[in-house]
């Protein structure tokens, strides 16, 4: 079983996914790591072993993005604020287990 973890890293970087192998550019910010070992890895490899840290990566990218926004303007545009609900119910169900239904 492969173990992941975030870790926060300052600086963006171009490394490789400490389990493909494939270059991924990484932005600064939290990222996912293996926790035995000093390596990224990608969101691919992240989304397969670890789904719901994935979610909440993004989850959390989206927050800061709608927070930035909304620094600026009184109440932040709608297509963010669906950005950011989106985000948080991915999360949400990936927590849960919950399988997706169609409508």
């Amino acid at each position: 079983m492969v173990r992941l973890s975030i870790k926060l890293v300052p600086a963006e970087s171009n490394d490789t996914c400490g389990l493909c192998g494939k270059e991924t550019a990484m932005d600064s910010g939290p990222r996912l790591y293996l926790v035995d070992q000093e390596a990224g890895v990608c969101q691919g490899c992240g989304q397969q072993h670890a789904p719901s840290l994935v979610a909440l990566l993004t989850l959390a990218k989206v927050a800061k993005r709608v927070g930035t926004i909304g620094r600026h303007t009184v109440v932040p545009p709608m297509e963010a604020l669906l950005d950011l609900a989106r985000a948080a119910e991915n999360f949400s169900f990936s927590m849960n287990g919950n399988p997706r239904q169609a409508a």
